[in-house]
């Protein structure tokens, strides 16, 4: 079994200290343990939007200076990677987390309860094509981010907030379209393991088994060991929380991808695109994107116990 040794976390802190986004940074030190996660917050901050929302390339293939829910979404992930939820109590934790609902489930588009993932000024900013406004939403996305949001509404809200009331009442619905499915999106099976991440982690009982079983059929249907082909959906983008023995192994094998893949330069390399030549700002992006996916990767291998102490 590989492990990421301390040499190699060593030498990954410094080249992201170098190369990094500066969120990019704060979330690998956090994860390392090295800085408050608190420190979040303030990189957040630096993504909101007037109206609550988030934008500004918070997703690196997103440069639309305007709100949108898929760059809410960003955001709500990155928060609970680092395990904030109701409890907190740090008042920029509240800030960022009210406004932000208040955008959601106030202001942004929403039809048949599913948001809208873009919005139409995205067009008027440089983006990947993922991220092309289309009022019948993106066949790509599928419902995706809904179900994982309405997760993160549970786990971030107090039980007595209008966001949190109004998020609960989404899941039959939500669980309905999952239980009843016969194919879903890459997009929409990471959203709704993360859906199952959120019920877990506040009790949430019915038809848990279900939902379960459910996302562990899916995820060993589509989940690729081309561990090198970054559009594909890997075990550890739906199953790193699922215990089960096919995933476990498959998760074995990319944590031993990950490890044995890093670039002489001391982080992993980004080979996605944007899906067109359209936009410049594709090189640009592409730099920003290393040190997000170290952070994530290093994340991972963290959270599977792949990191020596």
């Amino acid at each position: 079994m590989k492990l990421l040794t301390k040499y190699q976390q060593e030498d990954m802190r410094n080249q992201m200290c170098q190369k990094a986004r500066d969120i990019d940074i704060c979330l690998f030190n956090a994860i390392d343990e090295s800085m408050p996660k608190e420190y979040l917050l303030e990189c957040l901050m630096l993504y909101e939007a007037s109206d609550g929302g988030f934008a500004h390339g918070l997703h690196i293939d997103n440069y639309n200076i305007n709100s949108s829910v898929y760059q809410v979404y960003e955001a709500l992930h990155l928060l609970d990677l680092l395990d904030f939820d109701s409890n907190s109590k740090e008042d920029l934790f509240n800030k960022i987390t009210n406004r932000c609902f208040n955008y959601l489930y106030n202001r942004a588009e929403m039809k048949n309860n599913i948001w809208n993932p873009n919005v139409k000024s995205n067009d008027d900013f440089a983006h990947s094509k993922l991220f092309s406004y289309a009022e019948s939403y993106n066949d790509t996305f599928g419902i995706h981010p809904t179900p994982a949001i309405v997760g993160y509404t549970l786990t971030l809200c107090k039980k007595e907030k209008a966001y949190y009331k109004k998020a609960y009442k989404m899941l039959d619905f939500l669980i309905d379209y999952l239980l009843n499915s016969k194919s879903l999106t890459k997009y929409e099976l990471i959203s709704f393991s993360e859906l199952l991440h959120s019920l877990k982690k506040i009790g949430y009982e019915k038809d848990i088994d279900k939902i379960e079983n459910k996302i562990i059929k899916y995820a060993k249907e589509m989940v690729s060991t081309d561990f090198n082909d970054f559009e594909s959906l890997k075990p550890f983008d739906v199953a790193l929380e699922l215990d089960d023995k096919e995933l476990n192994e498959l998760k074995d094998l990319e944590a031993d991808y990950l490890i044995s893949s890093i670039k002489s330069f001391g982080l992993w390399d980004y080979n996605g695109s944007w899906g067109w030549d359209k936009y410049p700002e594709f090189d640009s992006a592409s730099l920003k994107w290393i040190g997000h996916i170290t952070a994530i990767n290093y994340y991972y291998l963290k959270k599977y116990g792949r990191i020596e102490k």
